[in-house]
């Protein structure tokens, strides 16, 4: 079975996804670490992000999913990126390969081939309306702009960073407006989709909201 969690960044959806699948007893598989992971692997090779557009480059690139003791990990051409995944430097390049069909057509062929023989809840931004239409259950993540930043703040103070409140704010506005006018597989409500709105819900809440709905 398939379960999708789509939304906005900053949503709550990889915390979520991650507590409903163990109480499914199934697998949690994100999205956007393969995006990320990706992304992590270009920044330490030093490349240049600006000369990506729809269609190039075509790199050779090998990507694996392991998971070990409930742990999802990324690797790129072999070397374990999980670590650095959540950096603030790979978020802000991440969206720029979300746009990349090259980059896209690795992450889309390695979730399929790891859903296909597994239970999951995937979570993303074009799960359930792009990559996996047919899942059996699809959910849409909302939550306010103020709150997401808030949370996102919160999770940089715990690393010690130096990023303001404000600048997170900022980003996830472009990041929204970004996801949602890409060309290749925009950020939407898809199709038959569960709304929930997570401003003022824990995130136990949440869960059990989703976890009422699934038969």
């Amino acid at each position: 079975m398939i379960i999708s969690i789509d939304g906005p960044a900053g949503s709550g959806k990889s915390t979520v996804a991650k507590l409903l699948a163990k109480k499914l007893g199934f697998i949690n598989f994100t999205s956007g670490s393969l995006y990320r992971a990706i992304t992590a692997h270009l920044l330490s090779e030093n490349f240049n992000f600006s000369t990506i557009t729809e269609t190039y480059p075509t790199l050779d690139l090998k990507l694996n999913i392991v998971y070990e003791n409930d742990i999802q990990k990324i690797f790129v051409n072999d070397i374990d990126y999980t670590a650095n995944l959540r950096d603030n430097t790979v978020s802000v390049h991440t969206p720029l390969i979300s746009v990349n069909k090259h980059f896209r057509n690795i992450i889309d062929n390695a979730q399929k081939s790891f859903a296909k023989n597994n239970n999951v809840v995937i979570e993303g931004r074009d799960i359930g309306s792009f990559v996996f239409p047919n899942a059996e259950y699809k959910f849409y993540l909302d939550c306010d702009v103020k709150e997401r930043a808030k949370r996102r703040y919160n999770e940089e103070k715990l690393k010690n960073t130096n990023i303001t409140y404000n600048e997170i704010e900022k980003q996830l506005i472009e990041r929204d407006i970004f996801d949602k006018t890409r060309k290749i597989a925009p950020l939407v409500i898809p199709k038959n989709a569960i709304m929930i709105n997570s401003t003022n819900l824990t995130i136990d809440e949440v869960v059990e909201e989703m976890f009422k709905k699934i038969k």
